[in-house]
Formats: structure tokens, sequence, C-alpha cells
């Protein structure tokens, strides 16, 4: 009763949250998070074939045995486009290759997909296992709506340890109890167009002078694309040793000095011309403002490749790090999504088996390899084309789901850093003190 009470409050919350993550570019929104690139893969093994073993698959030593558990599982989850339906498709026909006994329901949702599942939380009507992304991921867990997972990891030894820790630590309760296991992610790197950018800046002080002199020639409306968001804003300010909690994350950050700091550096990218916003270039995102030629840098993750090969298949662009900035130490931010299994889903067992084959290496390989996803876990090899960016999530710190009420902070940063854009004052304080404002809100419960 206590989930279902308070799901009608969930509802609005969701609701609201959804509405204020108006960031720019196609990554903030929920199938932006887990729309990357692929990866060679095996097929389900020998030892999988009877559905007997999952450990291999979970890269713990020695077999589980799921051979005594049958039935059904209903999977649910968005379908951000047709690749992602496809290359699902294709990891659950391997996975009922490997586990027979066990019957698969693809049941995706169509419309908003935090809003209808707050309505089955409501209910108690739930899918078996479904996707829980990185932005919802505390409010589901809090609210008592997704099932922990502890009891099935220790009791067939599934190794939780390859999973990249950026990734992984968003799906862990206040209690300690891990309620989610990353089915894939992606990082925030520096795409540049190759023509026009002759050697990749590694610092930010390098980017800074490539950008200046790009500025004006070859036909550019500004060197680099960015967004006014934290989707993007927040790699600058921890390359620059900035943030925007303490490190017990009890308190809020952004007002330091090296905060303060680098939202300034960031807002001098716009006052100086060396950057401008994709809305402000015409384009509906920055991946659309590096094919058109508008800009030569942009700093984007995996789903610009799929984007870039069907719509600009004859524009030449590189990935490399997102370059390193005072603190002296690579860093970059993460996105991610999780598989779930529902506090009231009724095929528990068989939610398991399917959720330790999908997060665990062999269907993660096969998941990766149809091209929408890059790997969450540390022994799935990076698809060809995509190192930089599964590299990077060795360095990586969450973008999204690391505090309570993020999305509103990362609204109230936004609509500050558009206002000085537009009214060209460029004032760092005044996004700060928004940004503060929320930030204390969300962490005193508001």
């Amino acid at each position: 009763m206590r989930r279902q009470g308070l799901a009608a409050v969930a509802i609005i919350a969701i609701v609201a949250g959804a509405c204020s993550n108006t960031s720019s570019g196609a990554t903030s929104s929920v199938p932006s998070v887990s729309a990357p690139t692929s990866t060679a893969s095996p097929s389900a093994t020998g030892s999988n074939s009877a559905g007997a073993s999952a450990g291999a698959s979970g890269g713990a030593s020695g077999a589980a045995d799921y051979s005594g558990i049958t039935g059904s599982v209903t999977i649910s989850g968005w379908q951000s486009s047709p690749a992602e339906g496809q290359a699902l498709a294709a990891t659950l026909k391997a996975f009922s290759s490997a586990y027979p006994n066990i019957k698969v329901n693809y049941a995706p949702v169509a419309g908003d997909y935090p809003t209808v599942m707050a309505t089955k939380f409501a209910s108690g009507d739930v899918p078996d296992l479904f996707y829980v992304n990185a932005d919802t991921a505390d409010t589901w867990i809090t609210q008592g709506f997704l099932f922990p997972l502890d009891g099935y990891i220790s009791k067939y030894h599934f190794d939780t340890s390859q999973f990249y820790p950026g990734y992984a630590s968003i799906f862990k309760g206040a209690d300690g109890k891990t309620y989610g296991l990353p089915k894939d992610g992606n990082t925030i790197a520096m795409a540049y167009n190759s023509s026009l950018v002759q050697a990749a800046p590694t610092t930010l002080d390098q980017l800074v002078t490539v950008a200046q002199s790009l500025k004006g020639k070859n036909g550019l409306k500004a060197p680099i694309c960015a967004n006014p968001g934290l989707d993007r804003g927040l790699a600058f300010i921890y390359a620059q040793g900035g943030a925007l909690l303490s490190p017990d994350n009890k308190t809020s950050a952004i007002d330091s000095a090296a905060s303060q700091s680098a939202v300034q550096w960031y807002l001098d990218l716009f006052k100086n011309g060396l950057a401008m916003t994709a809305s402000d270039l015409g384009d509906s995102w920055c991946g659309d403002s590096l094919g058109k030629q508008h800009v030569a840098i942009i700093f984007e993750g995996g789903w610009l490749d799929a984007s870039m090969k069907a719509t600009y298949p004859n524009v030449k662009y590189t990935w490399a790090q997102f370059p390193t900035g005072s603190s002296g130490s690579p860093v970059t931010i993460s996105y991610t999504a999780a598989y779930s299994i529902g506090a009231d889903s009724k095929n528990k067992d068989q939610a398991w088996v399917a959720l330790q084959y999908l997060t665990g290496q062999q269907g993660m390989t096969e998941w990766t390899k149809g091209g929408v996803a890059l790997p969450s876990r540390k022994d799935v090899p990076a698809p060809p084309g995509t190192e930089v960016l599964v590299n990077s999530s060795a360095f990586a710190k969450p973008g999204s789901g690391f505090m309570p009420g993020y999305n509103d902070v990362q609204k109230a940063f936004q609509d500050a850093f558009t206002a000085q854009i537009q009214k060209k004052t460029y004032d760092a304080s005044a996004v700060v003190a928004a940004t503060k404002a929320a930030i204390d809100k969300a962490l005193n419960g508001g």
C-alpha cells in the first residue's frame, strides 16, 4: 500500500521533471541516454545453450544453475529508434536460445515513459523487467517501486565488479542495496571536423586556441556548438575542479571559487564568439550543426555516429577525449540506464534470469553489437570506432541521477545560462545563484 499510495505523488513529480528537462541536443531525454554504437560479439556459448548456466555471462567463476526456473517474463522499456528495436530483438532472440525454458514477452512502452510507468506502479501492474533511466532511478528507489537485487546477486554469484563505477553507482539506494544493473552507458567526448581541425586539442586552453583560429573562417557560423545546460556544462565544470555538490554530497559547491570560475569560462566561450547554441545556429541539436558544417567542434556521445552516418555521410569527423582542464585530470560525464525488477513484478525469478543475461558479458556483447549502445562493463569490448567513448567510462562522473531533484537543478542552470547569453551580459554570478538555490531546495527535500 505504501508504494501505491505514493505513486500518485510520483506521477506528478515525474511529469514535472520530464517537462523541466529542456536541454538542447539529443541526449538528455530518456531515449538519448541509451542511444550509442556497436561491438563484435560471440553468440550464445555451448555452456548456456541448455539454459543451465549463467555465471560466465556475469563474469563469475563457476556457473549458476538456472535449469529449474521456467515460465515467462515480460520485458518493457522505451524504444528510441527502429535500430534500437532491432538490436533488442536480436539480443532477446539470443537469450531465448540460451534459455529456452523461459518465454520472453517484449512490450515496449509508447509515449512518455516515466509517466506511463508511474501509472503502472500505481496500479501494481508492472512488467517483470524494465528500463530505468538514471534521472528517475532515485525517485523510483525511494518510492519503493524497485526490487533489491542483492539476494539474487549473492545466491547466483553474479560478478558486479566489471561494471564501470560511474554507471553502477546510480542504481544503489541509500540503504546500500542494488536496485538495477546498467544495461549500457555513454560518455561525452569531443567530436570535430577532421577536415578543419588538424590536431585535436587535448586541454581546454588548447580548445580556446583552436577555436580562435577557426573563428570567421571556412564558412563556420561559430567554431563550437555548445549546450547551455548542465548536460554538457557539468563536464566543463568538473574539468576545472568545480562541482555541484560538496564531497559528502550534503551541501552545494556550485558557489565555490573553482565552480564559479568554470561557469564564467563557459559563458566566455559564447561572449567571445567561440561557441553558439544549436538553436542560435538554426539547428535542432549540435549533431546537426556539425553535419551542416556550421561548426567544427561539438561535445556529444555515441548517439552521434548513427545520426551522422544516416544524415551526413560525407562529413568527416573524429572522436577525441574530453579536453583536460585546470584540474589536471581527465574527466567527463556519463549517462546510463538499467534493467530493474519491479517490487510488484509477478515473475521475479524469471526476470532475474533475463536480467543477469542482458547485463552480463555475453548478453551485453550481443546487445552492443547491434550498433545502438556502448557497454557499461569493462569486460565487453568497445564497438569499432567508439574506443574513445568507452575508454572515457573509466574516469567519467555521472551526468544525471547522482542527486535528488537534479532535473530542477538542470533547468535552473540552463534557464539562467540562456538568459545571460540572450541578454549578452555573460555574468556567471547570476547562473551560480540560480543553480545554488535549486540545489539547496533539492537537498532540503524541496
